[in-house]
């Protein structure tokens, strides 16, 4: 991997700084697939391997997340000195090609593995994309550009959810996982291939004089702890990254459950739970995405702490939204308020991750990144998931197949902490002036 070397400052044009943020944005969705089709094909795997909602709780969580969340640091320090499109290049091609594995476990433990390695390869993708999108972005432009690269959650999810839903009813849920990881390996290829790396802290109203190749002895001095707490003595990162996580930590847990809870409380296939759950996330997440970018950014130019404001009042409102899905034994009014939920929530996650890449440095916005990522799936998608099952099976003598609902209702509650986490970023981001 080489390191960077001098370059003359030039700016790309409109249409190539476009088509880096749709490749970009395709890379994340079939990530975000990748990550997403074992929801679709819990029920298959707890039938096969005759597992607990808690073990489905590990291999959909702590199992793509540990090692997701912590290897994303270092790979980050290494984007923040190093070639962030081939480490991006390498990431896809690892974590489709572990997805294809998935297919051939033959028994928990492997598909628990086979899942680690889906996590260690996704822990190079979004980290590297996020400094890369923000050098070919204005700060004023950089919450839109986040949420046309966000869009790849919904439309990931879409398509996991409807491929993964049809291949394993009438092919089984092994071939879901093939096809699936087979496309990212092209796709691997094509992002080398095409997508040039940018100036770092070109695309800043006022470019700041950071330079791109970092001497040997100042990396040392750099370290990855020192640069935690340059990070976490900013206030506003400090603040947007524990409301992001508590978001997250709602988001995984709906977004790993969700297809279960369909299959078990409704008289759907499970072709037509992948494609009412996903085009419901599609349908809702994406103009919900682009919208909080669009508000976003409009609300920066006005006041810097505007795009806060917007990420609490969206969480909070998606509160209630979830809470009437929940409580519903109709599978249509559960959708909808879904749909509402989602929407909501969706307004807050580009906004929010636009925040991150603002507030710090140019030379720090891949670790800024990886470490809001640590944080967020660790806690959000490592626990989330697993809380939801652990809670589901100790009401489940209860509450029978509602136990579920139970779970996934306690912890939305979490989404009233994430508001007021905003609030406080707000006020962190009005001090910063």
């Amino acid at each position: 991997m080489a390191k960077l070397h001098s370059a003359p400052r030039t700016e790309a044009s409109k249409a190539y700084r476009w088509y880096v943020l749709g490749l970009l944005g395709v890379t994340y969705a079939f990530s975000f697939m990748d990550r997403q089709i074992l929801s679709i094909l819990l029920e298959d795997i707890r039938s096969e391997f005759v597992l607990s909602d808690m073990q489905l709780g590990l291999l959909s969580g702590i199992a793509f997340a540990l090692f997701y969340a912590t290897l994303g640091i270092p790979i980050a320090r290494l984007a923040d000195r190093f070639n962030r499109v081939n480490i991006v290049s390498i990431a896809v091609a690892v974590w489709s090609a572990m997805t294809v594995l998935c297919g051939a476990a033959a028994s928990f433990w492997q598909l628990f593995l086979a899942r680690v390695g889906v996590g260690i390869g996704e822990a190079g993708g979004s980290p590297p994309s996020h400094s890369i999108i923000s050098d070919y972005f204005k700060d004023d432009e950089r919450s839109f550009a986040l949420s046309i690269y966000s869009l790849g959650t919904s439309l990931g999810m879409l398509f996991g959810l409807v491929m993964g839903g049809f291949v394993a009813e009438y092919f089984g849920w092994r071939w879901a996982f093939v096809c699936a990881g087979v496309p990212g390996l092209a796709l691997a290829i094509l992002l080398k291939m095409t997508v040039r790396e940018p100036q770092r802290g070109g695309a800043e109203s006022t470019p700041a004089d950071t330079p791109r190749e970092i001497p040997v002895t100042e990396q040392t001095k750099d370290s990855m702890l020192a640069t935690f707490k340059v990070l976490w003595a900013n206030r506003a990162y400090r603040a947007v990254n524990i409301a992001h996580m508590l978001g997250v930590f709602v988001g995984y847990g709906f977004t790993v459950w969700k297809p279960p809870l369909y299959l078990r409380q409704f008289d759907l296939s499970q072709s037509e739970v992948g494609m009412v759950v996903g085009f419901t996330s599609a349908a809702f997440g994406v103009p919900g995405m682009l919208l909080g970018g669009f508000l976003a950014d409009r609300l920066f130019r006005r006041d810097v702490r505007g795009p806060a404001w917007l990420c609490g009042a969206a969480v909070l409102f998606a509160t209630p939204a979830y809470l009437l899905a929940l409580w519903s034994e109709d599978w249509v009014v559960t959708t909808v308020f879904i749909a509402i939920g989602i929407f909501l929530y969706s307004l807050s996650h580009a906004p929010g991750l636009a925040i991150v890449q603002t507030v710090v440095e140019p030379h720090r916005r891949a670790q800024a990144a990886a470490y809001v990522f640590f944080v967020s799936n660790l806690l959000g998608l490592g626990v989330g998931p697993l809380l939801v099952g652990s809670l589901s099976d100790s009401f489940a003598a209860d509450y029978g197949e509602r136990s579920l609902n139970v779970a996934l209702g306690i912890i939305t509650f979490v989404l009233v902490g994430a508001a007021f986490m905003y609030w406080r970023t707000a006020r962190a981001l009005q001090e910063r002036g």
